[in-house]
């Protein structure tokens, strides 16, 4: 991978915006003199053939009369005076189209003040064929600014008639070709070419946070062209933003990352062909037993006090096998699948492999281990005996020992200090179980639970059950059980609760056990929560034995008299969770099949801020209803559910509006003040200052500034 090298002199280029960058020069005393001059004014950087260089940016300044540092009020320098007017002076450069007619000039700014006023003084700046004049003030801190999208010639030049005028900064602000902008390489924050357990959380950066990251997890080279053509072909992955992270989890599998930076502004790709990538293995963690005999083509771990031998990555292919720190139990330990070597029994031995495949030999005169992915000719055959627990491992006249004060196994003539045998170690099957009920199900009257391992089963003194759920409505729902355990054989075991378990409302049950069950005992005797299970061995829905929930109340109670419809408020005797809008909620006036829109609520009243409580639920119409008249309001069944999932039976409710609104027999067609218009329903249908648009309105009887009145 290329080293990229960042040469800056004088003021960098900053980068505003997305590729815009900007070259800013801030004078500094001596830097111009009266004489004319060519000066380098700081720099700019780019890519160019893959390396990032710089060039300086050099001004061509002309004859000054006189020219001084103005140290003492900060305004840079002082061109002229008062006895000593110099009437023209100019700052020109060409860097900028030299290093490239493709870089666009966006804007030239210069920082430029006159000591007195109105002395008449101009700047004008120009860039190629377009330019500016500007009217310099006393502000020192005044900032003129052309603004352009060229490329060409940078020309600043000042005119004035009499007194001082002063220079203090300049910036232009330009944007480089996509061939010239440098897109940092992406970098893998997690350590690469490492064998990771059960999971590994990978994140990879941009040092620039313009930068986005193309990936693939096959080993294929991203492309951005085809994932932005259809994301859904092929592996590539994206990642907006300038981070990445994403987890590989127990595929026991080489994980190939490549990974490329993309920058795209205004419909512009600036891309790194370059492609980073890394290794990583995730490997599940399984348990191992003790063997001393081995089966052909079976897998085993190199074991020494409580270490198991780290198998090396693909990438290397020499060295000793360092040590991974082991979960032990009483009759098993726990390492990951890819510490485990397959032998394979031939003439003479013992091959042996490791997870990659790779065969395991000794070159001559080595006391670390060598991998090849063919099969070598000499060094490659291993023999096997056991010497009580040990394993004597031997190729040629070396043998396999564990050599404690440095953590490594390798392969040596005879046992010195510190030096042990290892003993060999199978991975096994995390025993599973199945459950009666079926895990997940739904239940009611919970009572049995029949737990089976075809590996075996069994309890310890101290296990206890518990039945743990969360009840709509009343939080958590707790049963600490009298029940009873069988062991109906060795593979099963019955959990029989003394009384059924009721619930008024449905509940999420968790089964929970303190203590352990243990798996697969006359051999592992693994503790269930270690076998890839929590203590919450498994979990239902538990189906509430409640009736379906009743209206208890309305607000407003049936046939009230009000003087404006606007909320309704139901309360139950059971959680309502849900509303059908299918199955129906009307509203309208008696004899009249036109409907009133309503919706539901879950506020009070209309308020943004009181929610109504869980027992409750409400409808509300769009606008206050005001007319006259009696109103139907029809709840179909179904329309509420309640918490159980069972339909509310549904209710029909009039209500009487009546107020003390005018009623007259016509309509007249002038308004002095205009119109507002609502119709039987009280929703407002017309607010309009022309009487005449009274006449676009359906015969009918419609509420006009507050009067009853009828259309014909």
């Amino acid at each position: 991978m290329k080293k990229f090298l960042l040469l800056l002199i004088g003021f960098m280029a900053f980068a505003v915006g997305l590729n815009a960058r900007t070259y800013s020069y801030a004078f500094k005393n001596g830097d111009l003199t009266t004489a004319p001059a060519t000066v380098s004014l700081g720099s700019i950087s780019y890519a160019q053939n893959e390396e990032m260089v710089s060039s300086d940016i050099v001004w061509t300044t002309t004859k000054a009369t006189e020219m001084k540092w103005d140290a003492s009020n900060g305004r840079g320098f002082q061109i002229g005076s008062s006895k000593s007017v110099c009437k023209n002076f100019s700052l020109t450069t060409n860097t900028f189209a030299e290093i490239s007619s493709e870089i666009r000039i966006k804007s030239v700014s210069v920082y430029s003040c006159v000591g007195f006023e109105d002395i008449g003084t101009k700047l004008t700046i120009k860039v190629g064929d377009k330019s500016e004049e500007f009217l310099l003030t006393m502000d020192k801190e005044s900032k003129y600014t052309l603004e352009c999208d060229c490329n060409g010639k940078i020309e600043l030049n000042w005119e004035a008639t009499q007194k001082a005028y002063y220079l203090s900064k300049i910036e232009v602000v330009y944007v480089l070709p996509a061939s010239m902008v440098n897109v940092e390489l992406p970098v893998f924050k997690t350590p690469t070419d490492s064998i990771y357990a059960d999971n590994v959380q990978v994140t990879v950066e941009t040092t620039d946070t313009i930068h986005d990251i193309y990936y693939t997890l096959d080993g294929t080279v991203p492309s951005y062209e085809d994932y932005n053509s259809d994301p859904r072909v092929g592996t590539t992955g994206c990642s907006k933003g300038h981070q990445m992270i994403f987890n590989l989890v127990d595929t026991t599998t080489v994980n190939n990352i490549k990974v490329i930076a993309v920058q795209v502004d205004e419909g512009v790709v600036y891309k790194r062909e370059e492609v980073i990538e890394a290794t990583y293995i995730v490997s599940p963690t399984k348990p191992y037993i003790h063997v001393t005999e081995i089966t052909n083509g079976n897998k085993y771990a190199f074991v020494a006090n409580d270490s198991v031998a780290d198998a090396l990555v693909p990438s290397i292919n020499k060295g000793f096998l360092s040590d991974r720190k082991t979960i032990k139990h009483e009759k098993c330990i726990e390492t990951i699948e890819y510490d485990a070597f397959t032998f394979t029994e031939i003439e003479g031995g013992y091959t042996i492999q490791d997870a990659a495949g790779r065969y395991m030999y000794i070159a001559e005169n080595a006391n670390e281990f060598s991998f090849a992915t063919e099969k070598p000719e000499t060094g490659a055959v291993w023999s096997i005996a056991f010497n009580e627990n040990k394993a004597e491992i031997t190729n040629g006249n070396k043998t396999i020992y564990y050599v404690s004060d440095k953590g490594i196994f390798g392969c040596y003539e005879e046992a010195g200090e510190n030096m042990v045998l290892p003993e060999l170690y199978t991975p096994k099957e995390y025993p599973q179980i199945v459950f009666d009920p079926e895990n997940g199900s739904e239940v009611k009257g919970l009572q049995v639970i029949i737990v089976t391992c075809k590996d075996g089963i069994s309890v310890s003194n101290n296990f206890k059950l518990i039945a743990r759920g969360n009840q709509y409505g009343n939080g958590i729902y707790e049963i600490n059980a009298t029940y009873k355990h069988e062991q109906l054989n060795e593979n099963t075991l019955k959990f029989t609760i003394d009384n059924p378990l009721v619930s008024k409302n449905n509940i999420e049950l968790d089964i929970v056990i303190e203590g352990d069950i243990y798996l697969n005992p006359d051999v592992l005797k693994y503790p269930l929560q270690k076998a890839r299970y929590t203590n919450k061995i498994c979990s239902y829905k538990h189906l509430g034995d409640a009736e379906p929930a009743k209206i208890t109340k309305v607000e407003p109670t049936d046939n009230s008299t009000v003087e404006e419809l606007k909320y309704f408020l139901f309360t139950f005797d059971n959680y309502v969770t849900e509303v059908n809008g299918e199955k129906g909620a009307k509203l309208h006036l008696e004899g009249s099949e036109e409907l009133i829109e309503l919706e539901y609520t879950t506020y009070k009243y209309g308020s943004d801020s009181e929610h109504i409580d869980q027992l409750q639920g409400a409808l509300k119409t769009a606008e206050p209803i005001v007319a006259n008249g009696t109103y139907i309001l029809e709840i179909g069944d179904g329309y509420f559910k309640d918490s159980n999932g069972n339909e509310v039976k549904g209710t029909t409710l009039k209500y009487i509006v009546k107020n003390d609104l005018t009623s007259v027999e016509e309509i007249t067609t002038k308004e002095e003040n205009g119109c507002v218009v609502y119709n039987v329903a009280g929703i407002k249908v017309l607010d309009t200052t022309n009487a005449n648009d009274l006449n676009t309105l359906r015969k009918g009887i419609y509420i006009i500034n507050g009067q009853k009145r009828l259309i014909k």
